[in-house]
């Protein structure tokens, strides 16, 4: 830990943190839900748009994975990365399931 670091404001500002952002989602959520933006045009836009931000975070971790190895050697950011590109294919994996349970 670094001089200055104070732990006590680190717990507290973390939970408040959360907090505002859980209420700033609610809101947003709710003032979409009265402006109907939640219907089966927007889903199959956003929908589309995971799509392809899931393809681009592929290709960005396996560029990044590269570039690890070749200039750090198996280094800690090499496997930081592969956790990384494990917790993204298990998700995937998982949301394939979900979604072939429920159609």
């Amino acid at each position: 830990m670094y001089e200055g670091f104070n732990i006590g404001s680190f717990l507290l500002g973390l939970p408040l943190g959360l907090a505002i952002t859980g209420m700033v989602l609610f809101i947003s959520w709710r003032m979409g839900k009265k402006q109907r933006r939640y219907d089966e045009r927007y889903q199959t836009i956003h929908r589309q748009a995971r799509s392809y931000s899931w393809m681009a975070t592929t290709a960005a971790v396996l560029i990044g994975w590269m570039v690890a190895i070749l200039l750090e050697g198996p280094g800690i950011a090499f496997f930081i990365l592969t956790a990384i590109w494990v917790v993204h294919m298990l998700s995937y994996i998982i949301g394939a399931a979900v979604a072939s349970q429920k159609n």
